[in-house]
């Protein structure tokens, strides 16, 4: 999956004074911390981890890729499928599909420790169309694209819709669960993030089915950046990888559908 993540360091600072004063942020340097993104997908025939390092507050925005580690993904039954990394900090298995049911648990071997993660690939739901709805706020009419599919009955399960805007990525997290609509047909209406959609835009959308907890870790992020409210204190959402390690492991199905803005 293409996505970026942002690692977000918790930090409160507690200032009462004048508009007049000028604040002086002695911000601590933290030791780098390894940062994994590891996905297993049943529409492609090989895999991808990226590895990277954290960085001070007050460094630039480039990424430290982490090289010459040693991945492996072992599947549920005993199958073990080896890593290579082909350029620095990325990863590509052999062919390996990922496989609807199975649990999944990857090994990472870089600067020295050991991170460790498991994931299950639930069943595949499948998105029967994506349509286009108008909606008016304050007046205003704007375009929205609406997902539509079954749900499975007495299944929990949960959602994750990858939102590209004439190839541009828009929304890499926004998740979903059936909570409320077990058993029943879904149209949802994904309220994406400015510019607004207009006539002629052709919007795909990546519909993943995930498991619990890829479902609390991306909620967590879109919880950070405000997406349905008013953002809340800047915290590293948990992390399914063990030893400290950020990021996440997932193992999903996806399903790509494309749209055009009439």
């Amino acid at each position: 999956m293409k996505s970026s993540i942002y690692y977000l360091l918790a930090l409160t600072v507690l200032a009462f004074s004048s508009c007049e004063d000028v604040i002086d942020l002695k911000l601590k340097n933290a030791a780098p911390q390894i940062v994994i993104e590891a996905n297993v997908v049943d529409n492609q025939n090989y895999q991808i981890v990226k590895i990277s390092k954290t960085k001070n507050f007050d460094e630039d925005n480039s990424v430290v890729n982490v090289s010459g580690a040693n991945v492996s993904v072992t599947e549920e039954g005993g199958q073990v499928y080896n890593f290579t990394e082909f350029s620095p900090g990325n990863y590509k298995s052999g062919f390996f599909v990922g496989k609807h049911g199975k649990k999944y648990t990857i090994k990472v071997d870089a600067d020295g420790h050991t991170y460790t993660a498991f994931s299950t690939m639930p069943q595949r739901v499948n998105l029967d169309s994506l349509t286009v709805t108008e909606l008016s706020f304050f007046g205003k009419k704007n375009k929205f694209v609406q997902v539509n599919f079954n749900d499975p009955v007495n299944i929990k399960n949960q959602y994750n819709y990858v939102i590209t805007v004439n190839d541009t990525l828009r929304n890499a997290y926004y998740v979903d669960e059936d909570r409320f609509n077990d058993g029943k047909t879904v149209k949802n209406t994904l309220f994406t993030s400015s510019p607004d959609l207009k006539t002629g835009d052709k919007v795909s959308v990546d519909f993943q089915c995930i498991d619990y907890d890829i479902y609390r870790y991306f909620f967590a992020i879109t919880q950070i950046n405000g997406n349905g409210g008013p953002p809340t204190a800047p915290a590293n959402p948990t992390s399914n990888f063990d030893n400290g390690a950020l990021g996440y492991f997932s193992a999903h199905t996806s399903q790509k559908v494309m749209v055009k803005i009439p």
